[in-house]
């Protein structure tokens, strides 16, 4: 309500003494009138101030890692939750951080959303084994990703994508429709530096090349790791193509694999240029059997251009051959192999190789069961006979 000021008579004599107002007296008045309409104000300001009591801009609400969900009946508006999962691939992985797994409920992922490609969408990456990004089949569901004609289930190159883990689905290359000798693309491909990568548990068939490739192109692909799958049928494209695994780099483990009935090697390890790059490999522990479908000299297992590559408590099978250490390779070690029935090639040939140790092989049935022509081989304690 505003304040009524009345009109004051000021005797004559007086008024020159009124004229002069001290400064000190105006600033008050002054002040004093521009407060009151400010009461309201910093009524309100306490009142938030209150509100807010406790709260700090310095300490974040801390957000952990997150399980979340992608199914065929979802959309990629949702939250993700396994209520409102998404409905492709491509979104949801683009979504993931740190410490993050996503599950594929079941059923068959067709389509070019559908696969999981670095070069066609964003592929996070974790930051360590304690920290991983996990992609796995939902526990019970049979989850099948088919990639349409020339694209890769698993792609890992743009950015290195490093330290990701894919377990528990099938990787079903049959859509793809190139003919003998065009090539086309790996069920799994890993270039470009992509490191301390996972893969546990998938199915990877029917392809018309490779199962899985790791590759040296733009950087070496190191440290990944090939554990408990199941790699088959692949190779629809003639003779000597389609391996179980064709990898150009190092330090990677494959182990508790069951490799059969590829066209071509059963797992391919070599080079032949460049650095010898393809050193310390660990391959134990698997099933190699039944490979070599489209003829040709194709062994279970090839070690090649590299130095100190292991290979170890395999079941190696009526291949088309057995083990093959060759072109430029240094101290490689077959050991306590299981290695019966392989032909029309030997069970361990040793050629343009230095310093290979054989022992400790139960190996017999074979076209021949070890020839040695390289240098400075170690053969001892093999069993040649049931």
């Amino acid at each position: 309500m505003a304040t009524r000021h009345e009109a004051v008579s000021v005797p004559s004599k007086d008024r020159g003494r009124l004229r002069a107002v001290p400064a000190e007296q105006n600033r008050m008045r002054t002040s004093r009138s521009s407060t009151a309409p400010l009461l309201p104000s910093v009524a309100v300001l306490f009142v938030l101030l209150c509100a807010c009591a406790g709260a700090s801009p310095t300490s974040p609400t801390p957000v952990g890692p997150r399980v979340l969900y992608v199914a065929l009946g979802g959309s990629d508006r949702n939250g993700g939750t396994i209520d409102a999962p998404w409905s492709t691939l491509r979104y949801a992985i683009a979504q993931l951080r740190p410490g993050d797994k996503l599950y594929l409920r079941g059923g068959i992922y067709a389509g070019p959303q559908n696969t999981i490609d670095s070069e066609l969408g964003i592929v996070p990456s974790g930051t360590g084994w304690n920290s991983p990004i996990t992609v796995a089949g939902y526990g019970g569901e049979q989850v099948i990703l088919t990639p349409p004609n020339g694209q890769a289930g698993i792609r890992l190159t743009t950015s290195a994508p490093h330290y990701l883990i894919f377990q528990d689905f099938v990787i079903d290359m049959s859509a793809q429709r190139m003919g003998p000798g065009e090539g086309g693309p790996d069920g799994v491909y890993l270039s470009s530096g992509a490191h301390h990568n996972r893969f546990l548990r998938l199915e990877v068939k029917n392809n018309t090349v490779n199962g899985l490739q790791f590759s040296n192109n733009n950087g070496n692909s190191p440290f990944n790791e090939v554990l408990d799958c199941a790699i088959h049928d692949n190779g629809r494209a003639g003779v000597n193509k389609g391996y179980g695994a064709y990898v150009f780099t190092g330090d990677n483990l494959f182990a508790g694999n069951d490799v059969y009935r590829n066209g071509g090697y059963g797992m391919h390890f070599f080079n032949n240029s460049g650095p010898y790059d393809v050193s310390r490999n660990m391959i134990r522990n698997n099933k190699i059997h039944d490979n070599g479908t489209n003829g040709g000299t194709n062994y279970g297992i090839v070690i090649a251009w590299g130095d100190k590559n292991t290979v170890q408590d395999n079941s190696i099978v009526s291949n088309g051959g057995g083990v093959l250490v060759y072109l430029n390779s240094s101290n490689a070690i077959v050991q306590n192999n299981s290695i019966t029935s392989n032909t029309p090639s030997e069970g361990i040939l040793i050629q343009y190789a230095t310093g290979t140790t054989v022992r400790n092989n139960v190996i017999y049935g074979n076209a021949n069961n070890i020839v040695d022509l390289g240098s400075g081989t170690l053969i001892a304690n093999n069993r040649t006979e049931p």
